[in-house]
């Protein structure tokens, strides 16, 4: 190793990974050259691959679309051995090995859908158990999903033999956040990979995420067990390297959209913008629900006359049409993918044009992370949120289930009602103060500056207007008390309706029970008179008491309401 040194009186010199004063640093770039035809490193791409091959324990953070997989599929192939990479998602996983194996690298993935026989296959040619006389390859990157890791005594037993015999280059943890319960997309069989650092102790573990602020990180290295970090351009001898990079991405364009309030209409909107924004494009539009996600698909070929080519992606999905889909998708025979978040991690399609939001997602991290697959060739994309009020209850009785679920709900909602504020900066202020990630981390200022590319910062002066609120927010705290006061319960619906009409005699003659009490509130004597605002205004100022406090969420079951 021939590393740069920042310091003479440490007992070991400190280690600089970016620098290109590695042995191996001259056969790294021309290897990336001729396999990706890529002459230049991004970002912290040169300082993890200098830690990953000089064998270290590696932490990157680095923003979606930043280049994370080159950090260990380039050192994959300078060393012998087999690189293992476990990945959250079928869909993620198949990509990347479409990827290798379009530039001839064996990469081979194993899921539950593998053959008996294909498996067998990939264990023998991982001990190296074949014929090298019959043109078979060592296997350089294998592709497992956590469950496979956890689950099955075989494969653990093929990586101990591997490890033993030294043909087990590293482990590499693929969207590290899944680990932790306290990162927005927390999965169980990840928290069990605890168990790989004891099963193979010698073997080097590279963790890569996108969304993984100081809390959730420092859950990470616990349950990974890895040791404490150390500055990958200032590194000690020991220690887990740590790199990051800033999380903001100048070229995706952020646009909220207000949406119409029946599923036709919020169709015929989002066919509207692709064929006049991106006739011709790749794209992606995430659903909230599978049965949206196959509404979305067929409705958008329909409205546009067969000319938007679209394809469903969900879990239930058969995982050979995922497969095939995802093909199609990548070589341009199906432009538009409907599909929920199964639909994700890690997808890799450079010339993703736009990302559509049919809804709300639950997290402004996730909200992040899924726009983030656009624009991933560095060049200009569209990441917009179609919104609407109503959204939010759904969304929150799921969020209610969830750790600190509600709170991430509502930092989603304050991006998607603020029609003011400069979207890099909202985002700046989310992950500062709910995940510790200061600015530069976020944007490499200091103090972040307007995009200036984004629909807040493109909004023409005078087009958004001060509206006082203190009367009609005192009538609906006055609606809401008099109901709850007697024991009932009301939802924002039900609020909608008492404070827009007075109560009428076919109201109260029709109601029973609860019903009944809830329809003879009358406005009039209660709060002075009713607002006359159009309902979807009046959702929104209900949503903005919720999110200021002045209104209190209670989950209870339907048939109680």
């Amino acid at each position: 190793m021939n590393g740069h040194t920042t310091g003479s009186n440490d007992a070991f010199d400190a280690i600089d990974y970016s620098t290109q004063s590695f042995e191996w640093s001259e056969d790294l770039k021309r290897k990336m050259k001729q396999v990706w035809d890529i002459s230049e490193f991004r970002m912290c791409q040169r300082g993890v691959c200098n830690a990953v091959m000089d064998g270290r324990d590696v932490v990157c953070i680095m923003p979606t679309g930043g280049g994370k997989s080159l950090t260990y599929q380039l050192p994959a192939l300078m060393t012998p051995g087999c690189t293992v990479v476990i990945s959250p998602l079928i869909s993620l996983m198949t990509d990347q090995t479409l990827h290798l194996q379009e530039v001839n690298i064996r990469a081979v993935m194993l899921s539950g859908t593998t053959s008996q026989a294909e498996t067998r296959e990939v264990y023998d040619r991982l001990l190296q158990r074949y014929d090298e006389r019959d043109g078979s390859e060592r296997i350089k990157l294998l592709y497992v999903t956590p469950e496979k890791i956890v689950k099955n005594k075989k494969l653990t037993s093929v990586l101990e033999k591997m490890a033993h015999a030294g043909s087990l280059d590293r482990i590499v943890i693929d969207e590290a956040h899944c680990v932790s319960q306290l990162g927005h997309d927390y999965r169980p069989d990840y928290a069990k990979l605890t168990s790989l650092r004891k099963m193979l102790p010698s073997v080097p573990i590279l963790a890569v995420s996108a969304t993984c602020p100081p809390r959730v990180l420092v859950d990470v290295l616990k349950i990974l067990g890895l040791d404490r970090l150390t500055n990958g351009n200032a590194a000690n001898g020991t220690g887990t390297v740590h790199f990051s990079a800033p999380l903001f991405r100048p070229n995706l364009l952020y646009q909220v959209v207000v949406k119409g309030s029946s599923g036709h209409r919020v169709i015929q909107d989002i066919a509207n913008y692709i064929l006049t924004r991106h006739k011709l494009d790749s794209g992606i539009v995430y659903c909230l629900t599978k049965s949206d996600a196959e509404d979305t698909a067929s409705g958008l070929a329909k409205a546009s006359g067969g000319i938007i080519k679209t394809g469903v992606y969900h879990s239930a999905c058969d995982q050979r049409d995922k497969e095939r889909l995802h093909q199609r998708w990548r070589a341009g025979e199906v432009k538009v993918i409907c599909a929920t978040i199964a639909f994700g991690l890690g997808i890799d399609k450079g010339d993703v044009r736009f990302v559509l939001h049919r809804s709300l997602a639950k997290t402004l991290d996730g909200f992040y992370q899924e726009s983030g697959r656009a624009g991933r060739d560095g060049k200009n994309a569209d990441c917009v949120l179609f919104y609407q009020p109503q959204d939010t209850w759904t969304l929150c009785s799921m969020a209610f289930q969830e750790v600190d679920g509600v709170l991430k709900l509502k930092a989603m909602l304050r991006f998607a009602q603020n029609f003011r504020d400069c979207r890099k900066k909202i985002f700046s202020k989310y992950f500062y103060e709910a995940s510790a990630i200061s600015s530069v981390s976020w944007s490499a200022e200091e103090t972040p500056q307007d995009c200036k590319v984004c629909d807040n910062c493109q909004r023409p002066p005078g087009t958004t207007v001060n509206e006082a609120i203190t009367l009609p927010a005192w009538q609906i705290f006055r609606a809401v008390a008099y109901v709850t006061d007697r024991g009932d319960q009301v939802t924002m619906k039900q609020i909608c309706d008492l404070v827009r009409k007075k109560r009428g005699a076919s109201d109260a003659n029709s109601a029973t029970g609860t019903k009944r009490r809830k329809s003879a509130v009358d406005m009039t004597v209660i709060a002075g008179g009713t607002i006359n605002w159009p309902q979807e205004k009046l959702e929104v100022l209900i949503i903005h008491l919720w999110l200021e406090g002045y209104l209190e969420e209670r989950f209870v079951p339907t048939e109680c309401m």
